[in-house]
């Protein structure tokens, strides 16, 4: 039993490289090998753990933030195990140090990105599929990453989104809470054109259109008396904020066509001339 301790040891004793204040035996590397192993399993026990907390379907929420903290954590496993084996790690340090802080300086947006990108994740705040509005476009949330957003517009063009925009601009999230959204139209009339029969034209012309929510049921708003017409609001709820586009376009042409047949007109601008005599 003695004979196979003191084999083991001597193989760990085994020199590998031997400098002036380092010596690197197999033992040093084993010892590597097992402390990037018993990481690995730890954050992987971490990660298994939180999961458990969040919804199912942030798996994969989780799994980007820990991937990208992961790097970092072996990084200082790296340099605690050089200092274990007696390496002079403040040189390292130091030239981190300085590289970190020009690159904080070269790249401060990608790394505003990158925590905002965390920040994203692990709030909840966006999701996958959600429709947003951003600059007057509205997109489709397709994919959420570390350093960006990528969505997809109504002209199905892909935008790549830089995730720091989501955190220093107020972006209108459609469907964050939920996918029933309501859109309006506006309809103007001649003034003195009855109101009621405006209001139950404009209902019916939305009764049709299978897109259009029953409940919660639309509305129709009297908005606004102008010089020569009326202005009203018709309200409705959708579950397809992505396609109110073609929807909306869908309730103009039927009211055009019950417009026409109920006798309703739409106001024309009115022109004023003024016949001034004399200066």
């Amino acid at each position: 039993m003695n004979s196979i301790l003191h084999g083991i040891t001597k193989i760990f004793s085994y020199e590998l490289y031997k400098g002036e204040h380092i010596n690197i035996t197999v033992g040093t590397i084993i010892f590597a090998i097992i402390t990037f192993l018993i990481t690995y399993f730890i954050i992987k026990l971490i990660k298994k753990a939180v999961i458990r907390i969040f919804a199912i379907n942030d798996n994969g929420r989780i799994e980007t933030v820990f991937n990208f903290l992961s790097y970092f954590i072996y990084v200082i496993v790296f340099f605690s195990i050089l200092s274990a084996i007696g390496v002079n790690i403040s040189m390292f340090l130091t030239a981190t140090a300085a590289i970190f802080v020009g690159l904080g300086f070269a790249l401060q947006q990608i790394f505003q990105d990158l925590i905002a990108g965390i920040y994203i994740l692990l709030d909840r705040t966006l999701n996958i599929g959600d429709i947003i509005d951003v600059n007057g476009k509205v997109a489709k949330v397709n994919e959420i990453n570390l350093r960006s957003t990528i969505v997809k517009t109504r002209d199905r063009r892909i935008l790549v989104i830089p995730n720091r925009i989501f955190i220093n601009e107020i972006i209108n999230n459609w469907t964050q809470d939920d996918v029933v959204t309501r859109a309006k139209i506006e309809v103007g009339v001649y003034i003195g054109t009855d109101v009621q029969l405006v209001k139950e034209v404009l209902l019916k012309s939305v009764e049709n259109i299978e897109s259009v929510l029953k409940s919660p049921e639309p509305t129709v708003i009297l908005d606004h008396f102008g010089e020569s017409s009326l202005r009203f609001h018709l309200r409705y709820f959708i579950n397809d904020s992505y396609n109110n586009d073609i929807i909306a376009s869908d309730i103009r042409f039927e009211i055009d066509r019950l417009f026409k047949e109920y006798g309703i007109q739409l106001p024309v601008p009115v022109l004023k001339v003024e016949n001034k005599i004399g200066v």
